[in-house]
């Protein structure tokens, strides 16, 4: 039986339905799962990511709340004159003289309490009020009320747990405080939640309380943010261990309050989320639960679940709608591409076919009569070939030239980590030593120079930026060896406009400093050059131990390696920075360089650098 023959046409739309059929159905059902996945996600890890600023945010109120109770419990200045108020001295002792002489000292005593105390609190106020009780009675406050009184501590409501936690910070729940907000410039809510301290003396007896108290609203600001932010019925709900509410604040909380709380596993401390249904409302909803371990408070978020993945149901409507709409017009575009691309495909497999590199190139590619972009765009791709070629020796040469600039680049980045490795260890050592000022001024330069080193604007540089940023390293190591270190640089004018690689001469200067001081002080470096007819040079020395055979033989043997074969080594932090300088040199300058290794009649390292003008 004779097999029947189709058109090109119909074979074409047939093939091309088929495909964007199968295609088209396996695209929108990945996508969209993929894309309904990805809402899912984003919106439980938009709930995650809540749960955790939150509870960051509240973790970083509490901590300063903590911070200037430690402030004050480390205090020297503070435990000094709180021992001297809270002291009963023998009055039976005194003479009238004596009275005022002791007068005087409480009243200066309790002034300079006052003071240390808003010192510690600071311009900020990131609390607003100190409270020191004493287990005699006495209490002294600072911050919105400033007096002192005399109370029974024993008789307040937390002390008992303060106690018993024996120097361990305990948090309050949220306590009304009408008498403190009396003195509170800005009238709000009365409720304040403390952060109480037991105070020991230099013997570690107990001698009273710090109360640390900052208003509930300031707390719990970042909440109420969130919460006016969003247009969804998003509740957030804080609990402490024994499942007391923290927040929202309510007077009077209703068992619908603690319901999120007694759905959490109680063996279960870490961040979590779970679905149930709420039973006073009979909706599915997303739980998230994050415990802070610094607070002991847990944080809950909870939102419906129908309206945390309303754009889920959204985005299914408009798929179904975009998928037949889109299916349709591809079929009908199948079937006119099959049409329009049968013309000219025996025209463009002709001109293919004559292509022939060896022919000279035409001014103009070969006419397809075709209007399909693709078609002409390849015979145009195919005569744009042929002209490249041509050009192909002026390119290969600028290539050429590339390649060479990103080596360099290459080289000049491996320089970076090694600056920054010797810097920081040099930082280090000055902060175990205090030297505290010369480590900000060192930093300042650190930091010119770092924008030096990591600018990749040229691979060259002039001699005179990389002498003033070579004068700002040894600088910073001034600022570590003191009188210990000397060092003098001289240049000749006539050769500081001269263009050579970066960051060449600083590794050197870092080198004779490290090695240099291998001996003891006093180190001196000098920088010195000249520039003759051609070439231009540079000598670093040092008064160090200078350069060992077995030193000598290793880098005259990398240096060979990298003579031999053209390829860069690899290299190490430690000793990486000659040859690094000797092949950004070779790099640079070819044959026509300068890098010499020896050591002074002293004994001391000298390096010679230079190149070609």
């Amino acid at each position: 039986m004779r097999k029947r023959i189709k058109t090109i046409q119909s074979n074409l739309f047939f093939t091309y339905s088929l495909i964007i059929i199968i295609v088209f159905a396996v695209f929108v059902t990945f996508f969209y799962f993929w894309v309904s996945k990805l809402i899912k996600d984003k919106a439980f890890e938009t709930i995650a990511n809540l749960l955790d600023s939150t509870s960051d945010k509240l973790d970083i109120e509490i901590q300063k709340m903590d911070q200037i109770s430690m402030s004050v419990l480390y205090s020297s200045a503070v435990k000094d004159r709180f021992m001297e108020y809270i002291s009963e001295p023998d009055k039976t002792a005194y003479t009238l003289y004596d009275e005022n002489n002791r007068k005087y000292a409480y009243i200066n005593n309790t002034k300079e309490l006052i003071d240390v105390l808003f010192a510690i609190i600071g311009p900020n106020r990131p609390v607003q009020q100190i409270y020191l009780y004493g287990f005699n009675g006495k209490v002294f406050g600072t911050g919105t009320d400033n007096r002192q009184q005399n109370l029974s501590v024993s008789e307040k409501p937390w002390y008992e747990e303060v106690i018993d936690n024996n120097g361990k910070k305990v948090i309050s729940l949220p306590m009304k405080d009408e008498e403190l907000s009396k003195f509170a410039t800005q009238r709000g809510s009365p409720y304040f939640i403390s952060l109480f301290r037991v105070y020991f003396d230099n013997y570690n007896v107990p001698q009273g309380i710090v109360e640390v108290k900052q208003y509930y609203d300031e707390i719990f600001k970042s909440i109420d943010r969130n919460i006016n932010n969003r247009s969804d019925d998003l509740r957030i709900f804080v609990y402490n261990n024994n499942g007391d509410l923290i927040y929202p604040l309510k007077e009077n909380a209703s068992e619908k309050d603690f319901h999120y709380f007694r759905l959490k596993n109680p063996d279960v401390n870490q961040a979590f989320s779970i679905t149930a249904i709420n039973p006073f409302n009979n909706e599915r909803e997303l739980i998230g639960y994050r415990y802070s371990e610094y607070t002991g408070w847990t944080t809950v978020v909870a939102i419906s679940e129908s309206k945390l993945l309303s754009p889920v149901f959204a985005f299914t409507r408009i798929v179904l709608l975009v998928t037949l709409v889109t299916l349709f017009l591809a079929l009908a575009f199948s079937f006119f591409a099959a049409k329009k691309v049968t013309v000219p495909i025996a025209r463009l497999h002709k001109a293919i076919k004559s292509f022939n590199l060896e022919l000279p190139v035409v001014a103009y590619p070969i006419e397809l009569s075709s209007d399909l972009y693709e078609l002409e765009d390849l015979n145009q791709a195919f005569h744009k070939m042929s002209i490249k070629l041509k050009e192909s020796h002026n390119e290969l040469m600028i290539s050429k030239q590339q390649e060479m600039q990103a080596r360099m680049l290459a080289l000049q980045s491996q320089m970076n980590p090694h600056f920054l490795y010797n810097t920081l260890s040099i930082i280090s050592v000055m902060a175990e030593e205090s030297m505290f000022e010369q480590i900000a001024e060192m930093c300042g330069n650190v930091s010119d120079m770092l924008r030096y080193i990591s600018s990749d604007k040229s691979p060259l540089v002039k001699i005179s930026t990389e002498i003033e940023y070579t004068q700002k390293y040894l600088s910073c190591m001034k600022f570590r060896y003191g009188s210990k270190l000397s060092y003098s640089i001289e240049i000749d004018d006539e050769m500081k406009e001269i263009r050579i690689p970066k960051l060449i001469i600083q590794p050197l200067a870092e080198n004779a400093i490290k090695y240099g001081t291998y001996r003891e002080a006093p180190w001196n470096v000098r920088i010195y050059g000249h520039k003759t007819d051609n070439y231009w040079q540079i000598t670093v020395e040092d008064n160090g131990i200078g350069f060992d055979g077995d030193k000598l033989k290793a880098i005259n043997e990398k240096i060979e390696e990298v003579n031999k074969n053209g390829l860069i080594p690899s290299l190490e932090l430690e000793g990486m920075g000659l040859l690094n300088i000797y092949m950004r040199l070779k790099l640079a300058y070819k044959n026509k360089m300068i890098f010499q290794l020896g050591n002074s009649i002293d004994g001391g390292a000298v390096i010679t650098i230079g190149g070609s003008t």
